[in-house]
């Protein structure tokens, strides 16, 4: 396949804020290379690699990325990047050779139940296809960012994983963590062939238990605009609300190459309601949620 990206999302949660830390790489044609990304909530850090070191075993679930390690039992970090300016103007320039440390531990996974794209994952030539290897696992270790210290002390974990060509062209994502439960919900254009639909997945796993919504189970997008997802399934009811949208830049993948600059907030004011018929099942308002969103026109 001459475009293509791979990349995992890991998300630790701890005592002094959150971090996202994605490593990906990315073909198109003749150009290949791979990277690393870490967005906390101060902002975004990115390096380019060349492709010759990028080294991957997913029997194993082990990644490398120069001296940079990921795989399900921790991550360790040691490189440069470059602060990315933020849609807004949060950070007014570039800072290139920003001094990246860090060395984390994962406890053991929770694993959903069955592939997050159900029978979707069987289907060839996605666009985009979505993994969820974590549903929440405790995070201990120290990430330093030139010189800003995050400590994770039992803190909380989150890991899932993108490939295909690109990232769809309008989506809404979101995720959140708490002692007692997770939660992640997506819906995205996903076009198939001539055609193209909205499509959706997500969880919730709270007290051990996993409630799945998505496509495959009946489940049909009523709204998704700029920080608002509506999701229907038989009686139960999903709503998002997304209550401060800022974000910084993530890149992302157009065709195999990491042109796109999209917006994720790594700790924003959300709102969770899920609903069966009129009773509440389950409702939860936070400041600590993960969002990216890219809703054309709006």
């Amino acid at each position: 396949m001459s475009e293509y990206f791979y990349g995992w999302y890991f998300r630790c949660q701890g005592s002094d804020g959150s971090a996202a830390v994605i490593p990906a790489v990315h073909l198109s044609g003749k150009r290949s290379s791979c990277s690393i990304q870490v967005i906390t909530q101060k902002g975004s850090l990115y390096r380019e690699f060349p492709i010759r070191q990028f080294r991957i075993n997913k029997e194993k679930g082990i990644l490398q990325i120069g001296e940079n390690l990921f795989s399900k039992k921790g991550i360790r970090l040691r490189f440069k990047a470059t602060s990315l300016c933020s849609p807004g103007g949060q950070e007014k320039r570039e800072q290139k050779n920003v001094p990246v440390h860090g060395f984390l531990r994962f406890g053991e996974f929770s694993e959903p139940k069955y592939d997050i794209m159900g029978p979707f994952a069987l289907l060839p030539e996605m666009e985009c296809r979505h993994a969820v290897y974590s549903m929440k696992h405790t995070v201990s270790g120290v990430l330093d960012l030139n010189g800003d210290i995050l400590h994770f002390e039992n803190g909380l974990g989150y890991m899932e994983g993108d490939s295909g060509t690109s990232f769809p062209e309008r989506y809404l994502w979101l995720q959140d963590f708490w002692p007692g439960g997770s939660f992640m919900a997506a819906a995205a254009s996903i076009p198939l062939g001539k055609i193209c639909f909205t499509g959706t997945l997500g969880f919730l796993f709270v007290n051990g238990r996993e409630y799945r919504f998505a496509t495959y189970l009946g489940a049909a997008v009523k709204k998704m605009e700029h920080g608002e997802l509506l999701i229907r399934q038989g009686l139960c009811q999903l709503s998002i609300r997304i209550l401060q949208p800022k974000g910084h830049v993530l890149k992302a993948p157009v065709a195999g190459r990491m042109t796109r600059n999209i917006r994720e907030e790594i700790g924003c004011r959300a709102e969770i309601t899920l609903m069966k018929g009129k009773q509440v099942v389950f409702h939860r308002v936070t400041d600590q949620a993960a969002a990216e969103y890219e809703i054309p026109g709006k």
